[in-house]
């Protein structure tokens, strides 16, 4: 039922999206590719492409899979929230600190950052390799932090330190204090998590709860 549910959701964006006006979007959002035909759009590394006739999305190197609901409702709601000049701050801040997604906070971190934490704990070397695989940019403030692009414009910072016999492993997603500009605050922690579960599955692991 919750499948049905999801899809159904993905379905209304998809038709609000076919009103949108692309080419104004693309130019506001400093996305590069805007072309009369499909529309290019990357999401953390990976080049989708929106189909202009019915707004449907697909993966380039795998035009047959299915796409899961992170990355649609990400892409749907990049073109229907974002403001009309939107701009980052380049001040990052983690999610409790937010405006309008505090109360969202205590649940992120216990679906998101501490299965994150848990399933890296230990392999702090296997997440610095995932990262670059990705092709994220290694940050220096923690054991293991990178700034990934999940859009060319929405930089987003993950930092991870490893546990030891005192302290368990920790793990925190940083976002650009106005990346609002660019999406809903509840979308926010959707992209959130779907950079977790990314690197989980490049790093071929098992999700911790």
């Amino acid at each position: 039922m919750q499948k049905d549910n999801y899809k159904n959701v993905c379905e209304y964006w998809r038709l609000k999206t076919l009103e949108t006006d692309f080419r104004e979007r693309y130019v506001a959002l400093g996305l590069p590719g805007y072309n009369d035909n499909n529309l290019p759009i990357t999401y953390f590394g990976v080049d989708y492409e929106i189909n202009r006739s019915d707004a449907k999305i697909h993966n380039i190197e795998k035009p047959e899979e299915e796409l899961d609901f992170c990355t649609q409702s990400a892409i749907y709601h990049l073109f229907h929230f974002s403001k009309e000049a939107p701009r980052n701050s380049n001040n990052f801040i983690p999610l409790h600190e937010l405006r309008g997604a505090a109360p969202f906070s205590p649940a992120f971190k216990k679906s998101t950052l501490n299965p994150f934490a848990k399933t890296f704990e230990g392999k702090t070397l296997q997440l610095i390799e995932t990262g670059e695989k990705l092709g994220f940019e290694r940050l220096s403030n923690s054991d293991a932090g990178f700034q990934a692009m999940a859009f060319t414009c929405m930089p987003i910072q993950f930092l991870f330190w490893d546990g030891d016999d005192e302290l368990p492993a920790q793990a925190t997603i940083l976002f650009d204090e106005k990346i609002t500009d660019f999406t809903h605050e509840e979308t926010v922690i959707g992209i959130g998590s779907d950079l977790v579960n990314r690197l989980i599955d490049a790093a071929g692991l098992k999700r911790l709860a």
